[in-house]
């Protein structure tokens, strides 16, 4: 009698095979498995993590360009101490600052975006390899040449400033500030939302100092390319010592070594010892 019930009754497993579920699911858990096997799964996420700040770059500069236009702290607050020449050319000032800034914030979403299209078509071989191989040059050229762009941004709004003898301006002062802070250069430590030139008297003076800070912003590109040829030279020798360290040579060397170092530092600390005593 046992055995009429037996067809009837039908396990969940069955059930979840015979609908499907359990093959769905396992062909999805074996392709993510081969997305981490493969790296895509790491190259996306770093993807988007790369696009997201290209993004909030765009999004957040063209908001800094809007919001510090008015307000207490915003750059027409500050034309009641102006004259009504000042004004003019604190307006003129204010429209070069504005077209200049949206482009700059649209060129740096626009190398950001670049490079994270660049990144993510390098091969993917190992998650440590792809991070201090693939990603970090990245980030570090990625760094310098934003850097460079906003230290010619601010030369070239600086030379308008000392040419127009009045402010100009510049919403992308934090964006600068920040960067500046991070290598210590004192670019724009003391920049607020706008760039004041000197008056007709020290416009020569002015100029020299707007010129220094554009050449200022090739020289940052170029060491920013030179310090990533550094960095890559260094993580190949890293490798290669490392390789060779755990040869059969680099151990007998490395041992020699160590006798050696001891038995040099173990002479030198008895014979001051003895000179002491």
């Amino acid at each position: 009698m046992e055995n009429q019930f037996e067809p009837k009754e039908k396990s969940l497993e069955d059930s979840l095979n015979k609908s499907g579920v359990l093959n769905n699911l396992e062909s999805r858990i074996r392709a993510l498995l081969d997305k981490i096997d493969n790296g895509s799964i790491f190259k996306n996420i770093i993807d988007y993590v790369f696009k997201a700040l290209a993004y909030l770059v765009l999004i957040f500069g063209a908001l800094s360009c809007v919001i510090n236009i008015f307000g207490e702290d915003g750059y027409f607050s500050r034309f009641d101490y102006l004259e009504s020449t000042g004004k003019v050319t604190a307006t003129i000032g204010f429209l070069i600052g504005l077209v200049v800034c949206l482009t700059v914030i649209y060129i740096v979403f626009t190398i950001i975006r670049r490079r994270a299209e660049q990144l993510k078509s390098k091969n993917y071989d190992g998650i440590l390899n792809y991070v201090y191989e693939k990603v970090f040059p990245v980030l570090l050229v990625t760094f310098g040449e934003v850097l460079s762009v906003i230290t010619l941004t601010a030369g070239i709004l600086y030379v308008f400033a000392n040419l127009l003898g009045s402010m100009v301006y510049f919403p992308l002062a934090d964006i600068a500030n920040t960067m500046s802070d991070v290598l210590d250069l004192g670019i724009a430590g003391d920049t607020q939302i706008f760039l004041e030139g000197n008056n007709w008297d020290y416009l020569s003076e002015g100029l020299k100092m707007a010129v220094g800070i554009i050449v200022l912003s090739p020289v940052l590109l170029v060491g920013t390319y030179v310090f990533k040829s550094i960095y890559d030279y260094s993580i190949k020798l890293i490798i290669k010592l490392i390789e060779f360290s755990i040869s059969k040579n680099g151990i007998l060397i490395l041992f020699i070594g160590i006798v050696l170092s001891y038995v040099v530092i173990n002479g030198f600390i008895i014979e001051i010892f003895e000179d002491l005593f």
